[in-house]
Parts: structure tokens; sequence; C-alpha cells
């Protein structure tokens, strides 16, 4: 029998292989090889090669890997092998999964023949994510499908009391919510301060008034958001948003926000939720927000528990970074929409869906010159920033980033004008030290007073965000620094691990304590001189856990770019790591700097900015290609 150990492991060592892969990846090489020895042993070789490449490509939260990549790849790993493969050729590379045992291919004629790995296309999958890409599709296209009839005079009426007499140019809120009131699926997408949360309390305003007027019961209308953190904000941005409505329309208003593995029923050492197909949510409408963060298994499983009258808004930010783990969901499906037309006011729609926006949308919109998609039509972009001013630099900044445009985001950051951003050139690791104990000092403050309220509001108030975890500029290193430094000032006193002032993040879920993953909490001594670890709850009060019971955990004073996402602070600081990091892009930056609701501080150089914005965040994946198919 063929070693494949010995065969494969030289992956493993970093020093020879030009991919960092893992057990696991070449476990599931050595899988496919002892698999395909009937084939002969240099074609099984190559196949599982070609096998650990595609699990390596999955923790690179890659769905597929096109063939001219997987290429590419193979032939860069040949070299580290301990005895080299023939080098191959994307056609040589095609022709040789579409003989092996261990691959299938999507088409009808092997439609029940069930395989590791798919071969779709000019792309190969693991067959369980081939199957959770081409599920969301189809469930995608058939929500987008659903056209759903609009009372035009009841509508026209509701519609005047939430936004008033109709404006100079596009309002594109009010687009919105006619589009999502008539559609069965509706995608929301639009920058900080746009008014996703806004236009969707306002559309819950116009559904629930809309069945008061045809004395039908209220709709279930439920919010659901990845993580905690982002459930609570949509929670608070919600119900202030209701506030700002008519006392009228303020009836059958959900007000609290559920995670989605919350709202699905997650099973503690499962991989399936209590919901699903056969046990479907009890609602009629669910409203997702931040979903940009998810990922395409949560997704896939997300729409499959959904009942089939039921209707789905998603809101997020497609400019922004990419789920944590597989796929870019919502970045995939607004791909479908050409970058142009995302600046234009007209030609998006089809001319049905313009003929509806035009009439109770006070519109004057032109439709689309060629065929639309069916979820091209249920996409709407907020263009509208109401938090930042034309005068703002935050704004000026994300913009400019969003273009990728490396003189105009350097120029916001040399203009003196913009005092909301400051840039700090060629800086070192020392600076951002000093910068966050001074940050901090009214946090600390409120510590010394046993003023925890006080001291959640100051935590809020700036936040130092990382490229990366490790190195001088990554959150391990200057976490500790900065405790050290505070340490040294006087301003805390760890005795141990966690102390009194110790701002901490929850990193695991953990459903029988009730924390779960993105959930802040400060230690501080209880009236008995406890210490514990206090969470602010999304009603505003305190709740306290002994230490000994949190899940996994890591301090605060820095956190990563991407657990950011979903939070909002006064200020922001962002840090670049120096050199090459696979890590930088454009999306990154973005993500930090609009985490920001009133002040930015970048520490990076002209390279890093440089290298951060021609560099994309892109993710094999072929959902974006079958969503574009009618």
């Amino acid at each position: 029998m063929l070693d494949s150990a010995s065969f494969l492991k030289p992956l493993l060592d970093p020093k020879r292989s030009p991919l960092p892969c893992t057990g696991l990846d070449l476990g599931f090489g050595d899988f496919i090889t002892e698999s395909e020895m009937q084939g002969g042993e240099l074609q099984a070789q190559q196949l599982g090669l070609l096998a650990a490449i595609v699990s390596q490509q999955l923790g690179a939260q890659h769905v597929c890997v096109q063939l001219d990549e997987l290429a590419r790849l193979y032939n860069l790993c040949v070299p580290a092998l301990a005895e080299p493969l023939p080098m191959l050729f994307t056609s040589q590379l095609q022709e040789l999964l579409e003989v092996a045992v261990s691959v299938s291919k999507a088409d009808a004629e092997q439609a029940d023949r069930v395989c590791p790995l798919v071969l779709d296309g000019q792309a190969l999958y693991l067959q369980r994510y081939w199957q959770y890409e081409v599920a969301l599709a189809g469930q995608l296209k058939q929500l987008a499908a659903g056209q759903l009839c609009v009372d035009h005079e009841g509508a026209r009426d509701l519609l005047e009391q939430l936004f008033g007499a109709p404006q100079e140019g596009v309002d594109w809120q009010k687009l919105a919510v006619i589009l999502a009131a008539s559609r069965q699926l509706c995608v929301i997408t639009g920058g900080p301060g746009t008014g996703k949360t806004t236009t969707v309390t306002r559309l819950m305003a116009l559904i629930q008034g809309l069945a008061a007027h045809a004395k039908t019961a209220p709709l279930r209308i439920v919010l659901a958001a990845p993580t905690g953190k982002a459930a609570a904000r949509l929670s608070e941005s919600i119900a202030m948003a209701r506030e700002r409505l008519p006392v009228a329309l303020r009836q059958h208003l959900p007000s609290e926000a559920a995670t989605l593995h919350r709202l699905l029923g997650y099973q503690p050492g499962k991989s399936t939720f209590r919901h699903h197909q056969d046990n479907p949510l009890a609602l009629d409408m669910l409203i997702l927000d931040e979903a940009s963060m998810v990922d395409l298994p949560l997704m896939a499983k997300l729409l499959v528990a959904l009942p089939q009258h039921a209707r789905l808004v998603m809101l997020g930010d497609r400019q922004q970074l990419a789920s944590v783990e597989v796929g870019s969901v919502l970045g995939d499906i607004c791909q479908s929409l050409p970058d142009t037309l995302w600046l234009k006011e007209q030609g998006q729609y089809d001319a049905t869906t313009t003929r509806l926006l035009n009439q109770l949308g006070d519109a004057q919109l032109i439709p689309a010159e060629k065929s639309v998609s069916l979820v091209q039509n249920n996409l709407v972009m907020l263009r509208k920033s109401h938090r930042f001013t034309a005068a703002s630099g935050v704004g000026q900044l994300a913009m400019a980033i969003n273009q990728g445009q490396v003189a105009g985001v350097v120029a916001c950051l040399r203009n003196p004008a913009l005092s909301d951003v400051t840039w700090y050139n060629r800086a070192e690791p020392g600076q951002v030290v000093e910068l966050m104990c001074r940050l901090l000092q009214d946090y600390m403050s409120a510590i010394a007073k046993l003023d925890l309220r006080a001291a959640f509001a100051a935590l809020q108030g700036q936040q130092l965000l990382c490229a990366t975890r490790r190195g001088p500029w990554g959150v391990e290193q200057l976490n500790a620094r900065i405790e050290l430094e505070l340490t040294r000032r006087g301003m805390i006193k760890p005795t141990q691990e966690l102390y009194p002032g110790c701002p901490l993040m929850v990193s695991q879920n953990d459903y029988q304590v009730r924390v779960f993953n993105g959930d802040i909490g400060i230690c501080m001594a209880d009236s008995d001189g406890l210490l514990k670890v206090w969470f602010m709850q999304m009603d505003g009060s305190l709740r306290a856990l002994l230490p000994s019971r949190l899940p996994a955990w890591q301090k605060l004073y820095a956190m990563t770019i991407h657990k950011s996402q979903g939070s909002e602070f006064e200020h922001a600081i962002i840090c670049l790591p120096q050199g090459h990091s696979s890590l930088l892009n454009r999306e990154l930056l973005y993500t930090g700097i609009t985490r920001a609701r009133k002040q930015v501080s970048l520490f990076a150089d002209e390279g890093q900015i440089q290298s951060a914005l021609t560099s994309h965040c892109q993710r094999g994946s072929r959902l974006a290609v079958r969503l574009s198919v009618s």
C-alpha cells in the first residue's frame, strides 16, 4: 500500500511548503490518494495533492477553486514534495478530474452520484460546500421570484406619513421600502449612516399598516444579526428609529433582535439546528442585519429554515469585509449588479419594477436596457450618508478608499482642514501605546469610581483596531504593551490574569451562561468584594458572571478589524502591519475606517496604504454566476 503520509508530509513544513497546509488537509489528500489507487500510483498522488489543495483553500475561506488557479497552486506545491510530480496544464488537470472516481460532475447524468469532490464547470468543490452553494442560489432565486400584491392607495397614504412630501431627486430609502414591501426578497445595501435600519423600521411600519388597513393579522416579523453585539446594536437602532415614527404606526414592531444561532436553535455538539426544512421558523418576515458577516453554510441553513411564504430582507454594506468563515455571500449577491450601476440613479430594474417604484416612490427611473436577473431586480443601494457631511474627513476617506484612489486617500490624510482624521505616518508601536493610554483615561476614571455604566460608555469612546493578531502591530503585542504601560502609570494593578478594570471580549458562544462571541465585559468587584465580569444587557441592565464561568475570551485594549464588524466607536484607531501581509486589502481598511462615528487615527505609511488599496478580498465562489442566470 502507498505510504501517502510520506508523500504529502513536506507540505506541513512552513519552510518548504508554499501553502499553509494543516494535518486535516493532508489527511483528506491521503484519503483521496488511497481511493484513486486503481488508476495507478502517479494519478492517485496527483489527485491526492489536488484534494489537499482544495481543502487548504477552503480553510482560506474559498468555497471552490477555479481550475486555472488550482493548476497554479498544484505546480507551486510540486517542488516541495519529496518525490516531485509532473507539472500540469489546466487542460491536463481537467482531464485528470474527469476520470477520477472521487470526483463527480455537476450534471444531470451524475445527479445521484455523491463523491467527496465535485467538478462544476471550471471549478472544483468539496461536496458539502457545492451543495450549500447550489441550495442557497436556488433558495435566493425562488425568493426573488416572489412578487407580492401591494394596495397602492393604502401604501400611498402610509408612505406620505412615513416620508412626508416628495423631495427633489430620488429618495432611495423610500424606494427600498416599496421594493421590500412588494417582494419576498429584498437586499438593502449601503455604507455607514445611510439609514439602513431607519429604512427597515419604516418598512415594518408600512407592512403592519397595510395589514391593519386590510383588516388582516399583523405579520410576525423577526429581527436577527450574526453576533450578539450586532443584535444588540440592531435592537438599539430599531428602538430609536421607532420613536421617530408617527405614534399610530408604532404598533406590532419587534424591538429585540436575536442572534442567528439562537434563532435557528443551536444544539451543542451538533452541526444541525433545531429549525430546518422540516421544522421551519415561525415567522412571516425575517430582517437580517450585517449580512456581510454571514458565511455560506450558515446562510444556506437559514434560508432552508424559512417557511415558504416568508419574506426576507437583508441589510449590509457590500464594501465591508466578507465573513470570517467560508464565502462572501452578500458580496456575491450584490456582484450581480455592475459597479457602474450603483452610481447611477436609473437603469437598474426591469420595466415592471421601474413602473412600481415610479408610481409609489415619485421617482423618474428609466428601465434597464438589458435583461435583469431575478436577484438584481431585488437589490437597492442607499447612497446618501446621514452620518458624514460633505465636510467630514471620515466620510471622504471612506469614499476614497472604496474608489481605490491612493492619491485621494493620502490627500485626505494630509489635509489639515479635516480635523476628524489624523495620520501617523512612519510611526512606531510605542506611539500607539502612548495614544491609547491617554484615550483610556476617562475609562480608568470610571473604573476608579466603581461606575460601571460610565465605564461601558467610556469604553465605546475609542477602540484600537489591528489588521493582524501577531507581530509588533498586532492585537497580542499591543494588548500586552498597553497593559504594561497602564500598570507602570499606576492606572491598573494586574495581580492576576483578570483584574479590576480589565476589559474583555468573549470569543466563543456559551448558551448555558448566555454569553456570546463578541460580547464585551468589564471586570469589577461586586458589593462583597468578589471579582466578577459585568456585561451590559440589551435592556441596559448589568449582569455579572464569575470569571470561572466564562467561555474563551481575550483582553480588549485592542481587537482585530474582523472582530469589530457590527460595532461602532466614537474614535477608531487603526494599525496596519509593516511589510507584506496577505490579510491587508481594501475591504479591511474600509471596514476599519467606517467603525468610526466621529474620528479616525490611522497608523500606516503610504506603502501600506497603497498595498491595501490595490488588493481586493476575492474568494473562490460561483454564487454570483448562479444568481446571474434567471
